[in-house]
């Protein structure tokens, strides 16, 4: 089925807001059982990448890792484990890790909720080999809560990305966007200003002043996707420059 305007729309407006109000809605007794499932597959298929590393970087092996993963998440939509989430007790990624740590500790839910095997299938395999690509490739020196922060850090990033790109497609300038999107990283070697402007045919006045305006559309995503995750409003500048320091480490090491 191809989505249509209006049911994009109309989902765009439904997560525009907050992840605790998904959180909210999928737990409200109000709502529909196919709201609430949507609501909880979405944080699944948003958040899952994280969950995925950290665990990778607590020692279990890749087989585990995924098992524990798929069945994590499972046991988040059976059980009413996001009834004691609240935007009072902090940012999103704490409770989610909170909740994992407590089923890792918990014998009984070793053996039986997290248990390997099922037919629970909420992540493809393919989505998971891809993930575990990704995680060959981050620094191994990180700490397992500093790994998951990192990667939550890499996935607000690219979903602040791909919306400022599916603008762009909005309104005609996918080409724009690609000739741009290389200078949100700052003016690397091989792309320069000149060699924009001349892609796009315009001057080179023009295209630093795009530039410009496409890190402005890239920071006020990457804003919304943050404030999504944490308690308060206040909280998105302390949130961006933790996320942006553990991002840098994990980076840095990488390279050395």
């Amino acid at each position: 089925m191809v989505a249509t305007a209006a049911d994009n729309t109309q989902r765009d407006a439904r997560f525009a807001s907050t992840r605790w109000t998904i959180v909210r809605e999928a737990v409200d007794s109000r709502a529909s059982t196919r709201i609430a499932a949507e609501a909880l597959t979405e944080l699944c298929r948003i958040y899952w990448p994280a969950i995925y590393a950290y665990l990778r970087r607590r020692g279990y092996d890749t087989q585990d890792a995924q098992d524990l993963t798929q069945s994590f998440f499972q046991h988040m939509l059976e059980d009413e484990t996001l009834r004691r989430a609240s935007r009072d007790k902090g940012r999103f990624r704490n409770f989610l890790l909170g909740a994992l740590n407590i089923c890792l500790a918990d014998e009984q839910a070793r053996r039986h909720t997290l248990k390997r095997g099922g037919n629970f299938q909420m992540i493809s395999v393919d989505a998971l080999e891809a993930e575990e690509l990704h995680h060959l490739g981050m620094a191994e020196e990180l700490s397992p809560a500093e790994l998951l922060d990192a990667r939550w850090a890499g996935l607000l990033l690219d979903r602040a990305l791909a919306t400022v790109r599916a603008n762009f497609a909005e309104q005609g300038k996918a080409a724009m966007f690609e000739a741009l999107a290389p200078f949100l990283e700052g003016e690397k070697a091989g792309v320069s200003y000149e060699d924009a402007a001349e892609r796009l045919g315009v001057g080179l006045g023009a295209v630093k002043t795009l530039i410009h305006r496409l890190r402005r559309q890239f920071a006020e995503a990457l804003r919304r996707e943050i404030l999504q995750t944490v308690s308060a409003p206040h909280e998105v500048d302390d949130e961006l420059r933790q996320l942006r320091a553990v991002f840098a480490r994990a980076h840095n090491r990488q390279a050395a």
